[in-house]
């Protein structure tokens, strides 16, 4: 009787370290950034073929196309974020023509190229944001890039537009916009080496109107707020495919008083002056 006891506490004592060993671990992934998934950590250093057990990687290879898809590895927190990007995903294969049954491969024979990068993962108060840059090569001149975000509510998992984030959208966006515009004529400036006035690529691309600023993700401060908003404006949109993409962060300074009032407290606290 006293083995089995003596046995009993030694089971109870080696789950309970067992138990205080996943706890630790668990803890120290969230501290540094990662995700605890089935007793693994999750993060930047994670090796690929790990990723890819848990889906966040996934390659379709023919001899007519090579495509890659990556996740971020926090969206398996967001079930409904994560099937949406599974459809997203979907729809970007049949916009670039790489579910087409006809692939006609041009005079070099290289094989459709489809990579799909959503690594790029920011989160502060109740709002997180996912950057997802596209590149497709379908034998052109060149190959093409664009851009998507997703962003949304951590608890309720619902999409966030940029017109959901304001109590009046046309005021903000009107400042948002003055900003940019003047942002990005400093960039042209000093990417082109020569100054840069206003422009039809700049009053097309970045006036104020809502389809230019559809892409767009949050800047987390340190106090796991956010500080601002990143807007990214692709080749074509205010300039030619040559001069790339320009990216304008606009401070919640300039914004925070327009916020709708469910959000300020995600947000970097700036009083009206």
């Amino acid at each position: 009787m006293k083995k089995f006891i003596l046995g009993l506490i030694v089971v109870i004592l080696l789950i309970a370290g067992l138990k205080l060993f996943v706890f630790e671990h668990r803890n120290n992934c969230r501290k540094e950034g990662g995700l605890w998934y089935e007793n693994m950590c999750l993060n930047s250093e994670t090796p690929e073929d790990d990723l890819k057990k848990f889906g966040l990687i996934r390659e379709e290879n023919t001899d007519k196309t090579d495509i890659k898809v990556t996740y971020p590895y926090n969206v398996l927190e967001y079930n409904t974020i994560y099937q949406f990007l599974q459809t997203k995903v979907k729809s970007i294969k049949k916009d670039n023509g790489f579910e087409d049954e006809d692939i006609e491969l041009g005079m070099s024979g290289h094989p459709w190229s489809l990579s799909i990068d959503m690594n790029n993962f920011a989160e502060g108060g109740n709002l997180a944001s996912i950057l997802g840059y596209v590149f497709s090569f379908t034998g052109g001149a060149h190959p093409n890039h664009s851009f998507f975000s997703t962003n949304f509510d951590t608890e309720s998992q619902d999409l966030i537009k940029f017109s959901d984030l304001f109590e009046n959208d046309k005021i903000a966006l009107d400042a948002i916009s003055k900003y940019s515009v003047s942002n990005i004529i400093e960039q042209k400036s000093e990417r082109l080496n020569e100054k840069i006035t206003e422009d039809e690529w700049l009053i097309e691309g970045a006036g104020p109107d809502l389809k230019n600023y559809s892409i767009f993700v949050f800047v987390p401060a340190e106090d796991k707020k956010i500080d601002g908003i990143k807007f990214v404006f692709p080749p074509y949109q205010v300039g030619p495919y040559a001069e790339g993409t320009y990216e304008v962060i606009v401070s919640s300074e300039l914004f925070y008083d327009f916020l709708d009032g469910k959000y300020k407290n995600s947000f970097v606290v700036h009083k009206t002056k």
